[in-house]
């Protein structure tokens, strides 16, 4: 189930077709006064993992790759942040190395929201490259299951932006002990257009760069005082579910985008 902890014979026995390969993205950059650096690496990986346990068909779980595009928080301490080009270049070769092995099927689960417009570009250019060899698919896990998580949350709109509602809960329940909720800071964002959304669960209507610093003197956009274990555990429950749906769903994809789909087992 983690790339990294099978052997290369175990690696070798899967098999091509059926398996899907994923890959998290996240990032190392500040989460409030409150979370640790490494939050959406270990939210997106967590995910990953739970949902390819909970799969019927084989899938598998490569290593993460911890850092992201985060020049925007880079006014704080303890962010590592890779240029667009960098990033694209490690994602690229990573996938080049799956699919030379024969792997058919990669999808790319992304858990930092400025890393969103490099996996379009991924998702775009990798397909074009191994087209007819492997099919690539990239998505971001909290936006694939947004409406689930709109039906759980409890801040209003601003409320769930980063080191948030959302964020916070998530690691109360799986990394109690890498959050300090009295720490934390409540704060409602204004990016200053109706144009514009910090929210997780709003896309903005144009895209713009906005400094984190300016927008929040603590690093968190919206209100982690609303946060609990047991809604971290709702929240997870149902994100992990939406990707164990796509999974399902991409592994019964035609690799070349048309035609039939290779037989699956079951």
């Amino acid at each position: 189930m983690r790339w990294e902890e099978m052997t290369a014979p175990e690696i070798d026995a899967l098999d091509r077709d059926r398996t899907v390969v994923l890959l998290p993205l996240g990032s190392v950059e500040q989460h409030g006064h409150h979370m640790a650096v490494g939050t959406d690496t270990m939210l997106a990986h967590a995910v990953a993992v739970a949902a390819v346990g909970r799969v019927t068909r084989r899938a598998v779980v490569l290593p993460p790759l911890w850092y992201g595009l985060s020049p925007h928080h880079t006014r704080f301490a303890g962010t590592v942040t890779l240029s667009a080009e960098v990033m694209l270049r490690l994602a690229e070769e990573i996938v080049a190395s799956v699919v030379a092995q024969g792997f058919t099927r990669v999808l790319i689960v992304n858990g930092h929201g400025g890393n969103r417009g490099v996996i379009d570009v991924l998702a775009t250019t990798l397909g074009q490259r191994h087209y007819g060899r492997a099919r690539i698919a990239a998505l971001t896990y909290f936006q694939l299951a947004g409406d689930e998580i709109a039906e759980l949350r409890e801040s209003r709109p601003g409320g769930m932006g980063h080191a948030c509602e959302f964020e916070t809960a998530m690691m109360m329940h799986l990394r109690r002990d890498l959050v300090r909720p009295d720490r934390a800071v409540t704060h409602y964002p204004d990016p200053g257009s109706a144009y514009l959304s910090t929210d997780l669960l709003a896309a903005s209507k144009v895209r713009t760069y906005l400094d984190f610093k300016d927008l929040s003197p603590s690093g968190t956009l919206g209100d982690p005082s609303l946060a609990t274990p047991e809604k971290g555990a709702r929240f997870f429950t149902v994100v992990a579910g939406a990707l164990t749906r796509f999974i399902e769903d991409f592994a019964r994809w035609p690799i070349s985008g048309t035609g039939e789909a290779p037989a699956q087992s079951t």
